[in-house]
């Protein structure tokens, strides 16, 4: 690499400049209040170090975000714009030039173009501002060439419009030889799909053709918008097969971000160094991730536990796929240099009632994947053994007399009641009764508990809106398992039978189960609960 692009030297904003990095000299009237020039030290330091390594550094002059909101339809902007752009760089030349005068090589033009479909007033004002530009550091320093990276994007003009706006644009420019068209290929970004390079590379190269002055460059893009992260090097190279038959050289945004080791990107900068030097992808040899799940008893949850072994340092991450659609993936590139990775991942979105297929494989730097653990989540069976049949058990709140709990074990006998208040297999509570079921027995494996309700409204009778279930082993130290909430009752004067199924996500273990139910209405009628266990 010989080539640095400092994006921009200092800010502007509302006609006044509001941060630099370097020694400005602007006048007090053209600085905004409370500008920051605490980081002037910043472009010395860069261009001594440039010199040192022989690096080449176009050097941007004034960012402003308003740009992207005024852009190319005001001309009092560009005009303001552009004198404060020249001021700077006349700052920069005199500072800088003969101090570094290797490293101090040419200018960058920040602000943005893309294939918008200019009208012919855009095309007008899009010359002007790059004339006013280009006429002034021509002035200042005519040795010195001028780079502009514009950016594609599918919601912009199509590649046949796009080459008739930028010969309008050229036709009007006074670009200087040795000065540079740079475009970005916006993949990284998003902008674009990289299938569509070829044909706007075509095209732009049909556009730059029409300005002799101008070289054609390519600023291939080297991250994914997805999550910011470093691209594989399997697309990135692919972006620059695509762009090379039409350019005269290549840069990127942005190897300092995404490729530097000096920044952790350590695997991605070997993968990279391997393909410059040979002109071929490095071929890496991973395995399979060895890996153990469980799902919950409730059928909710799958919890994926692994290990990848990682003995040649090629391995970037490891990839987790639901029924074939990415659900996780962990990042390792920070961790260059480790043997082996440790996962875990819950998987909270799975249907209750079907299976799902999990592939779980590792990644390289250059973006292949390799071998992956295959396996299928599914469903536990369960056996439907409703452990408290026939069983005891012990109520905090006693039943009303009128709707009495006779033999004791109303709620285990199976006997189920009609939808009306007045049937005998119903026994009814006014308030929140807490009833708490002996086992005979420690069951390993309870996972769940169904409740039959009367519901409806008739008579002031309503579904429960809510039930709190524990376990204990000794009948007096309880653990909490879940708590499980319902709409509440809205009531139709007709009896209704309310059945409450409430899963655990785990099973659990114990033998007296305790179940709290509450309420928002007066009364509870209830008929029989199930525990049930494996």
């Amino acid at each position: 690499m010989d080539i640095l692009i400092l994006q921009w030297s200092f800010v502007t904003e509302n006609g006044k400049v509001k941060q630099a990095f370097y020694e400005q000299s602007f006048s007090a009237e053209q600085k905004s209040y409370g500008a920051d020039f605490s980081a002037s030290g910043f472009l010395d330091v860069l261009l001594s170090a440039a010199e040192q390594t022989g690096m080449k550094v176009f050097i941007g002059l004034n960012d402003n975000s308003e740009w992207w909101q005024k852009g190319v339809n005001d001309r009092s902007w560009i005009e303001t714009q552009s004198a404060l752009g020249v001021a700077g760089a006349e700052q920069l030349y005199e500072k800088y030039a003969q101090k570094y005068p290797n490293a101090f090589y040419g200018w960058y033009f920040v602000f943005e173009f893309y294939n918008q479909d200019f009208s012919s007033a855009q095309i007008e004002n899009a010359a002007y501002l790059l004339n006013l530009y280009r006429d002034g550091l021509y002035d200042i320093a005519p040795e010195m060439p001028m780079m502009l990276s514009p950016f594609l994007s599918a919601s912009g003009a199509a590649p046949g419009r796009t080459e008739t706006i930028w010969k309008s644009i050229f036709a009007k420019t006074n670009f200087r030889n040795g000065d540079i068209y740079c475009c970005q290929d916006s993949v990284g970004a998003g902008h674009i799909s990289i299938d569509a390079l070829d044909v706007y590379f075509r095209a732009l190269k049909a556009a730059v053709d029409t300005k002799p002055e101008l070289a054609f460059w390519a600023n291939n893009e080297d991250f994914t918008q997805d999550d910011w992260s470093t691209a594989p090097l399997t697309r990135f190279v692919r972006q620059l097969e695509i762009s090379h038959p039409y350019v005269d050289a290549h840069v990127t945004f942005a190897y300092s971000h995404y490729q530097d080791p000096d920044v952790g990107k350590t695997g991605y900068h070997i993968a990279y160094k391997e393909y410059y030097e040979t002109g071929k992808i490095p071929e890496c040899t991973l395995s399979a991730p060895e890996v153990a799940y469980t799902r919950s008893s409730d059928g909710t949850r799958v919890e994926i536990r692994g290990t990848a072994a990682n003995p040649d340092h090629t391995l970037m991450g490891v990839r987790i796929k639901k029924n074939g659609e990415t659900v996780k993936y962990f990042d390792y590139s920070q961790k260059y240099g480790a043997d082996q990775f440790y996962f875990s991942y819950t998987d909270q979105n799975m249907d209750p009632a079907g299976d799902a297929e999990f592939a779980v494989y590792g990644v390289d730097y250059c973006g292949s994947e390799g071998p992956a653990a295959v396996f299928t989540a599914s469903l536990v069976e369960r056996s439907g053994r409703n452990a408290a049949q026939g069983k005891s058990y012990t109520l905090t709140l006693q039943p009303e007399p009128q709707y009495p709990d006779e033999t004791g074990k109303t709620l285990t006998d199976g006997a189920f009641g009609q939808p009306v208040y007045y049937d005998t297999s119903w026994i009814g509570f006014l308030g929140k009764p807490e009833i708490t079921f002996d086992l005979g027995k420690t069951e390993s494996a309870i996972y769940g508990i169904e409740i039959s309700t009367l519901g409806g409204g008739n008579a002031g009778v309503y579904a429960p809106t809510g039930f709190t279930v524990s376990v204990s082993d000794d009948g007096y130290s309880f653990r909490a398992v879940t708590t499980k909430s319902f709409d509440p009752d809205p009531g139709s004067d007709s009896g209704t039978l309310v059945n409450r199924v409430i899963s655990f996500e785990n099973d659990v273990s114990g033998r007296y189960v305790r179940i709290t139910v509450t309420t928002n209405k007066s009364w509870i009628f209830i008929d029989e609960i199930k525990i049930f266990a494996d």
